[in-house]
């Protein structure tokens, strides 16, 4: 668990900020220059009259340059249409199959094969609306952006550039050689570092081997993620990929520092590995000492043993359990290999020592009690003893088998025969729960298809030419 908080920063704010164009700049002048055009005519469309530029026709205003097939200005309504449009500004260059402005409010619909292309990315769509006034940017259909660094898709979307803010709705999909990450929406104010994806989220660090899902998900640029979900969920894979760790909650929380990272879950929350498995209610995770504090009734299982209690507090080495301390009046129960029966031990505070994962020995300190069940040399139950303790006992195991005990302090205990009526008896706090243990989770999955390559249409001939003449210019130099 210790790549989680870091991962969720990699995988929002260094593959999110790439994804907002520059601003369309197609801006109505008052002087329009026309370096050339086949011919000009009048002429009558849909009953408006219009003024036609023909054939190869090239315009300039201060602002941009514009060449397309054909220019037609509508008198009466301070319209211009333009055909196979490409505009070049000092920003960006623009394409489409028909360009749509009002020269009085300065209102732009581009439409068709429409790709803008800035200095540090490109914008696939088949319609974008600008308005000059309002520094807005409107997709109206799927739009597609790419840039050096990954793609984006989404089903449409808004540029507001004066907050610097972008929403993108409907199957939104984020992908680059590192990461994948999917959602129905996200909102971004990148001068903030602030980050919203909302419903169905999907993230996949290839990376960090990192993957979450959940229904919402925050960053903001003081470090602080929130993932929430009816069943929110992540899982890491281990460095050397022997295990994995899932970990389920309706709230997630991470904070990370210079110094500090950890995370908070609550509600549900629900951990699990090939090396141990918990549920509670709440659950801190510290990165800088590995270690896991669980509270409101905590239950955890190492492989035939269940810690319950009303703290757990869990360091982990190698992934594995390494020590185990539980308070106030918890209670340790193992159930023994071959019989079958529960060996229990209870106190004030418990501690469990284990080494490379196996259980070495449990210590209760004050008011310990302890249920042990005894074999016989055929390995079958021969009773069982109960102690009592008003300070200290300890509990030994052997190849993670409960082999003997001791008690430090007024010891007082009793051997009871083999008897059915023995078999079941039980501590007062006793708890035994194996219902509840986690089953190993299912692998999540994306919902959406995979980004290809592939363009949404089939690229404009003046895209084509403009891309290959910069190829040449760079060949060349």
């Amino acid at each position: 668990m210790k790549q989680l908080s870091s991962t969720l920063i990699l995988l929002l704010l260094s593959s999110l900020t790439f994804f907002v164009a520059a601003p369309l700049s197609i801006q109505a002048q008052s002087l329009v220059t026309i370096h050339q055009a086949d011919r000009a005519e009048g002429g009558v469309v849909d009953g408006e009259s219009v003024r036609k530029l023909l054939g190869n026709v090239i315009l300039s205003t201060e602002e941009m340059t514009l060449e397309a097939d054909s220019v037609y200005q509508f008198v009466g309504r301070n319209r211009l249409q333009g055909f196979n449009v490409q505009i070049e500004t000092d920003g960006e260059v623009i394409w489409a199959d028909t360009l749509f402005h009002n020269t009085l409010t300065d209102f732009s619909e581009l439409r068709g094969r429409v790709i803008v292309q800035s200095e540090t990315n490109t914008v696939f769509s088949e319609a974008i609306d600008v308005n000059m006034p309002f520094d807005l940017a409107i997709f109206n259909r799927p739009v597609r952006f790419e840039d050096e660094k990954g793609t984006l898709l989404a089903e449409s979307g808004l540029y507001y550039q004066r907050v610097d803010s972008a929403v993108f709705r409907g199957n939104v999909q984020l992908a680059d050689s590192t990461q994948y990450l999917e959602a129905d929406s996200l909102f971004m104010n990148r001068s903030a570092d602030l980050y919203e994806l909302f419903g169905r989220v999907y993230a996949d660090d290839f990376e960090e081997k990192v993957t979450f899902t959940g229904d919402y998900l925050l960053a903001d640029s003081t470090g602080y993620r929130l993932l929430t979900g009816s069943r929110a969920w992540m899982m890491e894979v281990n460095e050397s990929e022997t295990d994995t760790t899932h970990l389920f909650a309706k709230t997630i929380e991470l904070f990370e520092s210079d110094t500090l990272s950890t995370m908070d879950s609550y509600e549900d929350v629900t951990i699990w590995t090939t090396k141990f498995s918990a549920v509670s209610d709440t659950a801190r995770y510290r990165d800088d000492l590995d270690q896991f504090i669980l509270r409101s009734e905590p239950i955890l299982w190492q492989k035939n043993i269940q810690l319950t209690g009303p703290v757990i507090e869990a360091f982990l080495e190698n992934d594995d359990v390494r020590f185990l301390s539980s308070y106030v009046r918890p209670i340790a129960v193992q159930e023994d290999t071959i019989t079958g029966r529960l060996h229990q031990m209870t106190g004030d505070t418990l501690h469990a020592f284990f080494e490379n994962g196996v259980i070495e020995r449990i210590k209760v300190f004050e008011n310990s009690e302890i249920i042990f069940h005894v074999k016989d040399e055929d390995e079958e139950p021969d009773g069982l003893i109960e102690l009592i303790a008003a300070g200290a006992s300890t509990m030994i195991f052997l190849d993670g088998e409960f082999d003997f005990f001791k008690a430090e302090k007024n010891p007082d205990g009793s051997w009871l025969p083999e008897n059915p009526a023995n078999v079941d008896r039980k501590l007062e706090n006793f708890r035994w729960d194996p219902e509840k243990k986690p089953a190993r989770p299912m692998i999540q999955i994306p919902r959406l298809p995979f980004i290809t390559d592939e363009r949404p249409f089939e690229l404009p001939v003046k895209y084509v030419r403009y891309r290959e003449s910069l190829m040449n210019e760079e060949s060349e130099l």
